[in-house]
């Protein structure tokens, strides 16, 4: 009895074909490059170091890698040129940040010279109050000398971008400028306007500084219940 076999039809790649279908061409020698990429035009990478090594010297580089040599040459000059560009990048941005630094420590430095001049004359108005005879000096100069101060220093103040917030007797009340501290309603005025300034507020620009202290009318009718609750 003869021996049976089984006759396999499965199509198999041709003996030049590449073993993986994924594999890639490389780019030097036209081989598939290895799976795990550890290798390229058959070589291990400590012999393309040597390879480059090699070419940069003006070494003899083994047969057949002469174009593989100079492709690490080209590769070789582009990296070193990249990394000079990404340097030179790092340097100037570095630089960057140190004159940024120093120019906003001038910038604090020079306001803070400048608010210190310009409170100098008003030092000056104290001294020449302070001159004054005790023995001899009227409460009218005393109060004159005070007076001049306190426009000097307001003057300065100006300059400085300050302005003050002094509602008059019967202005709306703005939350946003104003803290009422007392309500009356003993006034002529509307209730929730301002019925007096205690104390004025400071603003710069469009920023408050301190709101003024107000008193403002209460509305009759609320002081009318409270009376009779009480």
């Amino acid at each position: 009895m003869s021996d049976t076999r089984e006759h396999d039809d499965t199509p198999r790649p041709a003996d030049d074909a590449p073993a993986d279908g994924n594999g890639k061409q490389c780019g030097c020698c036209g081989e598939s490059d290895s799976q795990d990429g550890d290798a390229c035009c058959g070589m291990s990478p400590q012999e393309i170091d040597d390879v480059l090594s090699l070419a940069q010297t003006g070494g003899d580089v083994p047969v057949g890698a002469e174009g593989f040599a100079e492709a690490l040459l080209t590769v070789a000059a582009q990296r070193d040129e990249h990394f000079q560009t990404l340097q030179r990048t790092l340097a100037d941005y570095q630089n960057f940040q140190r004159r940024a630094r120093q120019n906003e420590r001038e910038t604090r430095e020079l306001a803070s010279m400048g608010a210190v001049q310009s409170m100098i004359p008003v030092l000056d108005f104290f001294d020449m109050a302070l001159k004054q005879d005790p023995e001899t000096a009227t409460a009218a100069q005393v109060m004159g000398g005070v007076e001049m101060i306190r426009t000097e220093f307001m003057r300065v103040l100006g300059n400085q971008g300050v302005s003050t917030i002094s509602p008059a007797a019967g202005d709306e009340f703005d939350p946003l400028k104003h803290e009422a501290i007392e309500q009356t309603s003993e006034t002529d005025v509307e209730p929730g306007r301002v019925v007096e300034t205690r104390s004025p507020g400071y603003s710069m620009g469009e920023r408050v500084i301190r709101p003024a202290k107000v008193v403002t009318a209460k509305d009759t009718g609320d002081a009318a219940s409270e009376q009779g609750e009480s």
